[in-house]
């Protein structure tokens, strides 16, 4: 139980500020439905995980770990060059 309460409030130190969390308070206050936006950003982020984690099991059964790792870095390196390049482009 402790590992169960330590781990949610890590998450929720570390997501604070989340663009996600932003637009639920949001939300919340414009249309002053808390409990019905919470609910419904909720179940929205619960539907986008399970299709990762789904889709990333079925991916995992076909393609190599070994590759899957791979392509994740090359993924990451692109990206951050990516970021590098539009920091640095000219306004």
């Amino acid at each position: 139980m402790i590992a169960l309460v330590s781990s949610f409030l890590a998450v929720a130190l570390a997501e604070m500020g989340d663009k996600t969390q932003l637009a639920t308070v949001a939300l919340a206050a414009r249309f002053r439905a808390l409990f019905t936006v919470t609910v419904g950003t909720t179940l929205g982020m619960l539907a986008a995980d399970a299709l990762v984690v789904f889709g990333g099991t079925y991916l995992a059964a076909i393609v190599p770990m070994k590759w899957i790792r791979r392509i994740a870095a090359a993924l990451f390196f692109v990206f951050g060059i990516a970021a590098i390049v539009a920091t640095l482009r000219p306004v």
